[in-house]
């Protein structure tokens, strides 16, 4: 019985110590206007225990240009909290790793490349850009300030 306790608290820290991914939609008339905000809130076993309420954010996505083996976007992180700042650590892609600390009511944008083609031509990306593309926004770890 103990070893089932045991083995079901470890499972339940391992999912709350997961990456939380986001994948804000685009503009569907115009990519290089920021599509939907995702709202969010962010928080932590930790935040819990230190009784600290969830941090919300706002995420949304614009085209930059199209680049010839994929697209350039940007992705815009708001920090909706009046009291704490927050500094996280995300990736967009593998090789694409961020961490910025995020002040109250503060916004950063994050310049990011996707190196897939989506199904786009040249033609449709110019006029369209990879708006079929699967970009996500992946946070990995959250620190209250």
């Amino acid at each position: 019985m103990k070893r089932i306790v045991h083995l079901l608290l470890l499972c339940a820290l391992s999912t709350t110590a997961a990456a939380q991914s986001f994948n804000p939609p685009m503009n569907a008339t115009d990519p290089k206007e920021f599509g939907e905000v995702v709202k969010a809130e962010l928080i932590t076993p930790d935040m819990e225990a230190a009784k600290i309420a969830p941090i919300p954010v706002e995420i949304s996505v614009s085209l930059k240009k199209p680049i010839p083996m994929g697209c350039q976007y940007v992705y815009r992180v708001t920090n909706r909290s009046t009291d704490h700042a927050v500094k996280l650590k995300m990736y967009t892609v593998p090789d694409a790793k961020y961490e910025e600390k995020i002040k109250p009511g503060e916004t950063v944008e994050l310049l990011t490349n996707t190196m897939t083609r989506c199904g786009a031509t040249k033609e449709e990306k110019k006029e369209r850009g990879c708006i079929d593309c699967q970009f996500s926004l992946n946070i990995t770890e959250i620190e209250v300030k």
